[in-house]
């Protein structure tokens, strides 16, 4: 544990002098999906990308591009009463930094998160204050959430990507991840269209969506669909519940009109993740970027 934590403080600490390539960024929600608010309830990620240059593709080793990446998560119960067929309420707050190298043929981005949950993160009475004035019914568990605590995730995924066409490029993955959840996952991703073949490519560890961190100024259109499959070990958001392998499935379209203009709107298929959840959800995801 002690070697991810100083690991992580390095790479806060080491793209300060380095030049900023890009930012990532998008917003999950399942009021702009299924209209449900339950479960994987909202989620917002935020990266910035910096290194030495970009030119298609990450750095070879020993070189790397650093992302430094912020993010927030609400998980919800389905339910206003308590019981083991539901999930617990959970406000999470995330820092992490990744470090995206190549490898050969391969794509790699190995790094970790802190991971802080509980009312003192402020995200309970944040969703209680927005539902409110949007005119929302007040979000259901937040008198009965989890407790505070600090949390470490390692994660690392490897791309291997192809370019059957010009516009197609093809996006098979592996990831692990390990700490306050523990999985392995395998899946694909396909972009199609006239942009983005260039970029690189984030992931959101919440609905799966490719998202990108350093964008070109082509102008156009891009389809990406994807899926992917995890299987699951031990999960500290499920306390006393048994977690459920996990299926993904995904589409969602980028325009960028203009350089500087760059929009994104995509729908998650989620499955089951826990004995009890009576059904699967969808969820959102919306980017909406005017310059930066």
């Amino acid at each position: 544990m002690r070697p991810l934590i100083l690991a992580l403080f390095a790479l806060i600490a080491a793209p300060v002098s380095a030049e900023t390539l890009g930012w990532g960024r998008i917003f999950s929600n399942d009021y702009i999906g299924d209209g449900h608010d339950r479960w994987r309830s909202g989620a917002l990620a935020l990266s910035r990308v910096s290194g030495a240059g970009w030119d298609g593709a990450p750095s070879a080793m020993p070189d790397a591009l650093v992302e430094l990446r912020f993010r927030t998560e609400i998980l919800a119960p389905a339910r206003t009463r308590a019981g083991r067929d539901d999930r617990p309420y959970a406000g999470v707050i995330a820092l992490g930094g990744f470090l995206h190298q190549s490898i050969g043929p391969v794509e790699g981005a190995f790094g970790g998160e802190i991971l802080a949950m509980g009312p003192s993160t402020g995200l309970s009475g944040f969703q209680e204050r927005a539902h409110e004035i949007l005119g929302f019914d007040p979000p259901r568990g937040t008198n009965r959430q989890m407790e505070d605590a600090l949390h470490l995730q390692a994660r690392s995924e490897a791309v291997l990507p192809l370019r059957p066409a010009a516009r197609l490029s093809l996006r098979p993955f592996l990831a692990a991840e390990a700490g306050a959840e523990e999985m392995l996952r395998a899946g694909i991703d396909a972009i199609w269209g006239g942009i983005g073949h260039g970029d690189l490519w984030l992931r959101d560890p919440v609905t799966g969506q490719p998202y990108r961190g350093i964008e070109a100024e082509t102008t156009g259109l891009a389809l990406v669909a994807g899926a992917d499959a995890a299987w699951l070990g031990d999960c500290v958001f499920l306390p006393g519940r048994e977690p459920l392998d996990r299926r993904r499935a995904r589409i969602g379209l980028h325009w960028q009109p203009g350089p500087e203009v760059r929009l994104f709107y995509g729908l998650s298929w989620l499955s089951k993740e826990f004995e009890g959840q009576h059904e699967s959800q969808v969820l959102g995801s919306l980017k909406l970027e005017f310059g930066y």
